[in-house]
């Protein structure tokens, strides 16, 4: 299964605490429940997702485009995996 990734931008409660707007990446598996909020820091950006305390892929992102990839039961990674589509999302 292939992630579903959208940069969302925006929120106004933390902007009006911090006066920055936040930027998150929230990553789906399409067909289950499992999902994952990564906040933007900076740019480009590398991480890990785990479930359940176990990683189960690492990302890059780097503004405008996003990749990932799975690790395997053994431990070693995929892959570099791209999303079919990437969604850019605006909040209040």
């Amino acid at each position: 299964m292939v992630l579903t990734v959208t940069h969302q931008r925006g929120g106004m409660r933390e902007f009006e605490r911090t006066g920055i707007y936040p930027e998150y990446l929230l990553f789906k598996l399409p067909g289950t429940k499992q999902s994952w909020r990564v906040k933007i820091k900076k740019k480009p950006q590398n991480g890990i997702l785990k479930s359940k305390g176990v990683v189960v892929y690492e990302y890059k992102f780097d503004d405008h485009f996003c990749k990932f990839r799975k690790v395997k039961s053994d431990g070693s990674f995929s892959v570099w995996m791209e999303p079919e589509s990437m969604t850019k999302e605006m909040r209040d």
